[in-house]
């Protein structure tokens, strides 16, 4: 699923992929717009993690002419894919939510296997 453009529901083309140590203003911009409370150390704790503990997914999207987060989720490997962290902007992204959560199984069940 990651590296991979998904068609939502409304038409949006959204590319899954691993968060870039440059994304802390986008996350912090995406859970603005997403109405969630996140300071400058937790947005650089998502971007910037060990992925043998941890997985962080980001959507992104081409709107209003730039690639934008349109949302990102995070789990640990403890077998449980559950998000510990999801912000998702469902306003400009409808159903990107559930895409992240399906992402984040897919990586447990390969990390696993």
């Amino acid at each position: 699923m990651l590296s991979m453009t998904h068609r939502l529901d409304d038409g949006l083309r959204v590319r899954l992929r691993f968060p870039y140590t440059t994304d802390s203003a986008a996350v912090l911009d995406l859970a603005r717009r997403a109405g969630v409370a996140l300071d400058d150390m937790e947005a650089h704790r998502l971007v910037r993690f060990d992925l043998r503990r941890r997985r962080v997914v980001c959507a992104a999207a081409w709107v209003d002419g730039a690639e934008r987060l349109v949302g990102i989720a995070a789990t640990s490997h403890d077998g449980d894919p559950t998000p510990e962290t999801l912000i998702a902007d469902e306003g400009r992204a409808p159903g990107v939510a559930h895409l992240l959560r399906a992402a984040l199984v897919e990586q447990e069940r390969q990390h696993v296997a």
